[in-house]
């Protein structure tokens, strides 16, 4: 890529950066304004003989400030009061006269203090012992308001200020202070000889009441009636994650996650309670910010998860909705499940600026052992013999030896990562920023990321009764890949071929000439191939609380996804010189507006409790693709910045797609007694992909909750601290990866460039279906919660059982419609399985260890097929880079099932050839299994006949262990995560085992079958070879445990920090990642999904992009 290109693109990104900025801080320039000049503010009250609180709360809503105030304000003293337009300092000093009140003002605060207290020292009190110190949360965040009271004094005591510091003179030089504040756990400090202390409050986490944010709103955890699991946020971002992605891996029951390759900026494949689609999409829906937002397709059709254009500091919390009851909100996307990211708001009070980094090292995690110069032509040699033919190779010559994997290996590449977060305000608005830089190079050379973050969240308070807010993301991303050939020729390249040739050019054939191959080094060196993406999310609400409890909101969302792909492949490697240069630009440009209307009212009477809500939604969305290319350069001076000076043209494509979602929605939550809870909802979508007869959906679920746990006859037996049975139904439906058009008679095109002239063609390329529908996954789901030692330890248990039905399948059809196959409502697939989810916190003090463990048993089944029993989703059963696959969707089986043949051995004997069912064979060939023939018993001969199941791809059980030890100021994080009872393809060893002799091998093949060494796997080397047979010779157990994060932190305590007065907080770090795996699989990496999302590919692993290793260290930094 030219720096000229790569500068424009940099600079025109920039410039939308700059202008965003300016606009914003403008706004917050003008806040800020307001806020001062606030200061001066008068105020008008008349009330009479009315408690005190009523006339703070006037003063609050009249201007901006807010009062803090401990137990020693008498707030329900009586005053009267009739000022007009007085000013703040007059109504003050007229409402506490003749009162111990003292009062100061602090930024947008008001703090008063009683009893002899006031955050100023008298001079007597100066005379004797005072302390002073801060109060902060475990994150290091000013606790504001705490109160600070010396034990066993009525009349000694204060409160924090909005820095979380406080000044207290005390009655006893060997006094306790005693620090409390609402929602944290009590703490007795002694303050010995101690002048400034720093006090960490945790969260009492037995009082606090959990909030869960779901479908449309949130509700307290005691009050959850479905299945839905939190992601401790604030725990995961203790440690050096790298994606959103990576957030969620082990971190929930229920919800598997495969990152398919090691590439920076490679995709996830996310299932959550299995797969429930064979040709439609199986991820789930993510919201952010309550906008429904989908995966990008970046410019070489990869889906990239749009978690990716979120930077992993600005996530405050993350839900994952599993079971219908849950997902039906969002009707017909709800089936595969949802994820829900919430991301941090300014809260008010004074500005904060926080700093984060971090920088680190990769490398692969494991390094192949293939044949070396000479071993190489010994069994290339080998070979040719043995097919007849004549040794190539003479051992008297020394060749050359070459460590491709070597060369083309990114050793020690570095990662860093950025971040700069601004955020305050005031009573009235409240502002976010952050701006993040992200650059990982990958571990082979000439693969890297960079990634450009900007994000605000701000919230503005017109009025007492309507809010206004707006969310805002722009990501830019530069991506430079390597592609397959890359992956596959660094192994397969022969190492006794020098990398250059005497005349300066790369080698890319043999030395007979016979052999050519794209040489690793030349590609990584010259070929181009920038892909850059830049995505703007963006969310403006308005919210009017209407009457007491009755509120409506209304939102407008804005997601704009532009992709882009230039490449150029040289003539200096092989397969640019066959085309004498081949350029190629694409362009992928996705808009997608939603308005989404809701109105929920909230009551409570007696003993009774109801939130009802309903409401509106419309969707739009377009594409707009377009791709050119050319061949036959002159040169590689222009690359792909002039496709006109390529001798000839490529048939330009574009194309322009558009679709629509309408929908109707409503919500019940009912709840009586604080223990008896209902939820039930129900959505209508209507879709524009559907045919007139099916267009709308609907989607009703229900769900029924005990809190047995406040009935008297359980609490009497002191043993739960939460006791909740759960149990739930409901119907949703999936709508994505079948294409914007399926149900309508479409028109495709070809053509053809000749004398300069374009000459196209049409044809009918699709039939039309009015009757296509929806797949409709029906749910039920039964659960319980347990809480033991004031939920110290709790427990979760779901069971579940899902059937997709409808399942968009192409059948054949009547050739009298003029077309062999069509989509049809076809099929069935279930999954059943249960979850356990069990947190604790075994050691509380000044030593604290929490653990968590999560683990899932999911089975997946096909159940119907339609007319068939079984699909072959691969015709002819390759790949393109020569890996036979051998995948089967059957009726009775799992997807992802792998089919072949088995392997039983080598032939050692003539003998053992003439009673087998492979006459032609010879010593030294592999065996396969007769199994069966055309009456269902073994006939005597191998053929297709003889396939069956030979593996599966899904683990039985998959899950994650936590642990978070914290002494004093250090901390220590421990993660893994671990799946059992799945199976490998290993593709790449197909390749590496064949012993051809015209391309490398892994070393283990020098272990193959001779007359002196039988008791071997491997059979003898041959040049010319059939096709290989997949077999489950190349199956192997995919089961792994590993160590997916271990952090060591340490919190620097605030005494260090006194050289300079801007440092509130500094924390450091040390991160190993995926440092050590257990696994028996003898590939790279057993987390591998070679081919993507593909429902149908996972579990194969084929010259995947090598998996790495990183050490990180990192800060965080609180000014």
């Amino acid at each position: 890529m030219s720096y000229s290109v790569k500068r424009s693109r940099c600079k025109q990104f920039f410039r939308v950066m700059r202008i965003t900025t300016l606009l914003l801080f403008v706004f917050i320039f003008c806040m800020h304004a307001e806020n001062s000049s606030s200061q001066n503010v008068n105020v008008t009250i008349k009330r009479s003989n009315t408690e005190l609180e009523n006339v703070l709360n006037d003063i609050e809503k009249q201007t901006d400030y807010l009062f803090i105030y401990n137990k020693f304000v008498n707030v329900d003293r009586k005053v009267s009061v009739n000022l007009k337009k007085a000013s703040l300092e007059e109504v003050l000093a007229n409402l506490f006269a003749g009162t111990d009140v003292k009062y100061s003002v602090d930024g947008s605060y008001i703090l008063l203090s009683a009893g002899g207290t006031t955050t100023t020292i008298p001079l007597s009190a100066q005379q004797g012992k005072t302390v002073s110190g801060v109060i902060t949360d475990i994150n290091g965040e000013p606790i504001i308001g705490a109160n600070v009271v010396e034990k066993g004094s009525e009349s000694v005591g204060t409160v924090t200020d909005v820095d979380g510091k406080f000044t207290l003179a005390l009655d006893k030089p060997t006094a306790t202070l005693v620090v409390s504040y609402i929602g944290y756990l009590t703490k007795e400090v002694p303050v010995g000889s101690q002048p400034v202390l720093k006090i960490i409050l945790s969260e009492d986490t037995q009082n606090l009441e959990e909030v869960v944010v779901i479908g449309y709103g949130s509700v307290k955890k005691s009050d959850l009636t479905g299945a839905v699991g939190s992601i401790q946020v604030d725990k995961v971002q203790g440690i050096s994650v790298k994606s959103v992605d990576q957030m969620l891996q082990g971190r929930t029951s229920g919800l598997y996650m495969v990152q398919n390759s090691g590439m920076p900026g490679a995709s996830s494949t996310v299932r959550i309670r299995g797969g429930n689609s064979i040709s439609g999409g199986n991820e789930p829906l993510y919201i952010i910010d309550g906008m429904p937002v989908y995966p990008s397709a970046d410019a070489s059709q990869t889906a990239l998860s749009p978690l990716n254009s979120i930077p992993t500091s600005d996530i405050e919390s993350i839900e994952v909705l599993k079971d219908a009851s849950s997902t039906a909100i969002y009707g017909s996307r709800g089936a595969n499940g949802v994820i829900i990211v919430t991301t941090k708001k300014g809260k008010s009070g004074k500005t904060s600026v926080a700093f984060d980094a971090y920088w680190g090292i990769q490398n692969i995690y494991k390094k192949y052992d293939l044949l070396d110069s000479r071993s190489f032509e010994r069994l290339a040699n080998e070979a040719l013999v043995n097919s007849g033919g004549a040794a190539i190779y003479d051992e008297s010559l020394t060749p050359a030896t070459t460590d491709w994997q070597d060369l083309t290996s990114n050793k020690n590449a570095l990662t860093q990562n950025y971040q700069l977060t601004v955020s305050g305000g005031n009573d009235k608005t409240t502002f976010l920023t952050s701006f993040n830089y992200f650059d990982q190079e990958g571990v082979i050379k000439a693969s890297e990321m960079k990634k450009y973050a900007f994000r605000a969240n701000i919230d503005h308070k017109i009025s007492s009764t309507i809010n206004l807010g707006l969310s805002l993301t722009m990501t830019k991303v530069d991506n430079n890949r390597v592609g397959n050939s890359v992956l596959q020729s660094r192994l397969t390249t022969p190492p006794n071929l020098p990398v250059m040739q005497d005349d300066g050019s790369y080698t890319f054939s043999d030395n007979n000439g016979v052999i050519t191959f794209d040489n690793p080094v030349g590609v990584i060196n010259e070929k181009v191939d920038w892909h850059t993406s830049f995505r703007s999310l963006n969310n403006a609400f308005v919210e009017w609380n209407i009457i007491k409890g009755l509120k409506f909101k209304s939102s407008f969302g804005i997601d704009i996804d532009y992709a882009t792909n230039k490449s150029y492949n040289p003539r200096s490697v092989y397969s640019g010189s066959q085309k004498s240069g081949e350029a190629k630009k694409v362009s992928n440009n996705t808009y997608t507006w939603i308005n989404e209307n809701i109105l929920t009212y909230t009551n409570t009477w007696g003993v009774h409790s109801f939130t009802g809500m309903v409401g509106y939604t419309q969707q739009q969305s377009t594409y707009d693709g377009f791709n050119a290319g050319s061949y036959g350069f002159l040169n590689d001076n222009l690359q792909m910045n002039n496709l006109g000076s390529g001798t000839t043209y490529t048939a330009p494509g574009s194309e322009v797609k558009k679709w629509a979602l309408n929908s109707y929605l409503a919500r019940v939550n009912y709840t009586v007694n604080n223990k008896y809870l209902l939820t039930a909802s129900i959505r209508a979508d209507g879709s524009s992909r559907f045919g007139s007869d099916n267009r709308w959906g609907y989607f009703p679920s229900a769900a029924l909750a005990w809190r047995a746990s406040e009935e008297p006859f359980i609490k009497d037996l002191n043993i739960f601290s939460n006791l909740k049975p759960r149990v739930s139904f409901g119907i949703t439906g999936n709508q994505d990866g079948i294409g914007t058009y399926p149900a309508y008679a479409l028109l495709g095109s070809n053509g053809y460039v000749a004398g300069g002239d374009k000459v196209t063609g049409y044809y009918p390329s699709q039939v039309a279906n009015t009757n296509l529908k929806w797949e409709t996954t029906s749910q039920f789901d039964a659960g319980i919660d347990f809480g033991f030692f004031n939920n110290r330890l709790t427990v979760v248990i779901d069971g579940y059982y899902k059937k997709t039905r409808d399942l968009l399948l192409k059948v054949k059809i009547p050739g009298s419609s003029g077309f062999s196959s069509g989509l049809k409502n076809i099929g069935e697939v279930e999954n059943k399985g249960f979850e356990l989810a069990i947190s604790a916190t075994p050691v509380e003090g000044t030593f604290t260890w929490n653990t968590s463990l999560n683990l899932t048993y999911n089975k997946n089944k096909v159940l119907d097929l339609g007319d068939v029993s079984f699909i072959y989703p691969d015709q002819p059963g390759q790949d393109g880079s020569g890996i036979h696959l051998g995948r089967i969707v059957q009726v009775g089986q799992p997807l992802g099932t792998f089919y072949g043949y088995v392997y039983d051995g080598i032939f050692s004997t003539s003998d053992d050839i003439a009673s087998s069912s492979q006459p032609t064979a010879k010593p030294g060939d592999i065996r396969y299994k007769d199994i069966s023939g055309p009456n269902g018993v073994p006939d005597g001969m191998i053929n297709d006949l003889d396939r069956t199941i030979i593996g599966c791809a899904q683990p039985k059980i998959f899950g994650g262990f936590n642990n978070t030890f914290a002494y004093k100021n250090f901390d220590l994080n421990i993660n893994m995560i671990f799946t059992l009872g799945n199976d490998i393809y290993n593709g790449t060893r197909v390749v590496m085992e064949d012993m051809q002799g015209a391309t490398n091998m892994f070393a283990s093949t020098l272990n193959h079958w001779t007359l002196e060494n039988q008791n071997t796997p491997l059979p003898r080397p041959l040049r010319s070879k059939a096709v290989m047979r997949v077999s489950n010779q190349y199956v192997e157990n995919g089961s792994y445990l590993r160590f997916q994060n271990i952090t060591l932190g340490y919190n620097v305590p605030s005494e260090y920090l006194g050289f300079t007065k801007y440092v509130s907080g500094l924390r450091v770090y040390a991160s190993l990642q995926n440092f050590f795996t257990i696994t028996s699989y003898s590939g790279d990496n057993p987390e591998v999904s070679k081919y993507g999302q593909d429902n149908l590919g996972a579990g194969y692993d084929a010259f995947s992009y090598p998996f790495a290793k990183s050490v990180l260290f990192g800060l965080n930094v609180k000014f």
